[in-house]
């Protein structure tokens, strides 16, 4: 029995607050760059290229530096590991902030991503260190809400920023200062976890042999290549069909907003139902259904398929990040997620890279649409392989 239960529920929520904190900033950072992107473009004088790389580096670099993230969060426990990622991190955002060249400002994309890609494994790894799978959707849905609140006001809010303070680099240089602040009192203020014994080794033989681990990275990759498709040309799409470019913008916002519940509910409603299965399932399902009637439903009916687009998309992104704490023992959680969350990131760069190129070959957006939906479709096979982790499994 534990002796002090108080101090143990109150670390506990206190790691789950800096664990909020630490995604919000770092997803903010993430997508803050791409709202005064153009400005910079201008200024900078930069290809469409290397605009491109500037938005694409920190997710290249997020995918290859994961795994040894999650390998450091089994290794050194997850106070060390963020804070050294949100070390790196800080230090790449500082670097977009104060580049006055294009060498300089990829540089610091890529050193950016470096430092995501050992954050992210360790939300995962301590969820299951303060909460167990008991407990893993409540945290989950709690800490992933600060993921898409940051992509949210990364996005929104840099712009506005940026003209109050007259400058682009002052933007980016105020959500660097606060991502360190944040950082700084994620390394003083959380408690170390249990640390690993070194005389332990931590393999990747084993774990690379279990099925359930490749199906949940197809499926996570899978949410990963429609969302980031949609959210850099979903406007474009709704263009084609005869909407304002304001109105198209408008329904962008409607599709990310809306993440900000999905991410928390869907979790949330797992644990109360018992069931993790279909809440990847039935999203993929209403995604590929979406994708495939999107070119032809009505102007009215848009607010809906934006809301199921946004919603559905954000379920399977929460979901994708709960089942770690469900498949994987407690002292492989870090290189579990880490595997997946890095194949997850090849496909946020793979899906939108191949859409791009089908779109330029076949002037239109049908096939890449087809082309999403027959993945989530793949998806929801996946998803039936994978074993039901929630309180009501069968034996």
């Amino acid at each position: 029995m534990n002796p002090h239960p108080r101090s143990t529920t109150r670390d506990a929520r206190r790691a789950l607050g800096l664990a909020w904190a630490i995604g919000f900033m770092m997803w903010g950072l993430l997508l803050a760059v791409d709202a005064v992107l153009p400005t910079i473009q201008a200024e900078l004088g930069l290809s469409f290229t290397v605009r491109s790389l500037v938005l694409a580096l920190p997710f290249l670099s997020m995918a290859l530096f994961a795994i040894p993230g999650g390998y450091l969060a089994d290794r050194h426990g997850v106070q060390r590991s963020v804070t050294l990622g949100g070390v790196i991190a800080v230090a790449g955002a500082g670097l977009r902030a104060i580049s006055g060249r294009s060498e300089v400002l990829l540089l610091g994309a890529a050193v950016f991503g470096l430092g995501l890609g050992i954050v992210i494994p360790n939300l995962p790894k301590l969820v299951s260190t303060r909460y167990g799978s008991s407990g893993g959707g409540l945290a989950t849905g709690i800490y992933s809400t600060g993921l898409i609140a940051g992509s949210v006001s990364g996005v929104y809010l840099t712009g506005p920023l940026a003209e109050a303070l007259d400058s682009w680099q002052n933007a980016l240089a105020v959500w660097a200062a606060a991502a360190a602040v944040v950082v700084a009192a994620w390394g003083l203020l959380l408690s170390d976890g249990k640390v690993h014994s070194p005389a332990t080794p931590l393999g990747y033989r084993v774990l690379l042999r279990r099925r359930e681990l490749w199906l949940l990275a197809l499926v996570f990759a899978a949410g990963n290549a429609s969302y980031f498709f949609l959210v850099g040309t979903y406007p474009q799409i709704l263009t084609h069909r005869g909407l304002s470019l304001d109105d198209a913008f408008g329904q962008l916002t409607v599709l990310i907003g809306v993440g900000v519940p999905a991410i928390f509910l869907a979790p949330v409603l797992s644990d109360r139902t018992g069931l993790r299965r279909p809440f990847l399932w039935g999203p993929h399902v209403l995604i590929a259904a979406l994708l495939l009637v999107l070119p032809a439903v009505s102007q009215d009916a848009l607010p809906l398929v934006s809301v199921g687009l946004g919603f559905s998309e954000m379920a399977v992104f929460a979901i994708a990040l709960l089942l770690p704490v469900d498949l994987f023992a407690p002292d492989e959680i870090g290189r579990g997620s880490g595997v997946v969350i890095s194949i997850a990131y090849v496909g946020a760069l793979a899906g939108p890279l191949g859409a791009g190129i089908s779109v330029d070959q076949t002037q239109a957006f049908d096939v890449a649409l087809s082309a999403f939906a027959l993945l989530s479709v793949v998806s929801v096979l996946a998803v039936f392989a994978l074993p039901e982790t929630g309180r009501r499994r069968r034996p």
